[in-house]
């Protein structure tokens, strides 16, 4: 994918070392269409950025930081399960303007969903993390 047609420029330190670390923490390996873009831009915020889920619109408001620093308040290690109340089948990566988190759905072989804590609410958005790439607008 052209990570430059989202508004991303190349920016990551992303190493596999980093990769194996994160894998560890969250227990399993994530889609390599993910780790394209994390060693891309560790931290991507794409000017491209909306989605629809359902019949609603919303954006991305950033991918979380791809980093083996645990203390990272906004990295995706800070986003664990077990460290932000989300059930153990979903891995957030990222957050919608609304604060709802994007996730990968272990269960669904790591669809994209939308979940609103708040009311605990699932959406799904798209079939795997490549669809949801080529979804943005």
């Amino acid at each position: 994918m052209e990570y430059i047609q989202l508004g991303l420029i190349q920016n990551s330190d992303v190493t596999d070392q980093m990769v194996m670390f994160v894998e560890e923490k969250i227990g399993c390996r994530l889609p390599e269409s993910y780790y394209e873009l994390m060693r891309f831009n560790h931290e991507p915020e794409p000017e491209i950025c909306e989605f629809d889920y359902g019949k609603q619109t919303t954006c991305v408001s950033e991918f979380f930081r791809f980093t083996d620093d645990e203390n990272y308040e906004y990295g995706i290690l800070a986003y664990l399960p077990s460290l932000s109340g989300v059930a153990e089948q979903f891995v957030p990566i990222g957050r919608d303007s609304g604060d709802y988190l994007i996730c990968l759905d272990r269960n669904q072989d790591f669809a994209v969903v939308l979940l609103d804590r708040d009311n605990n609410l699932l959406h799904f958005v798209a079939r795997d993390f490549n669809e949801f790439l080529r979804s943005l607008r």
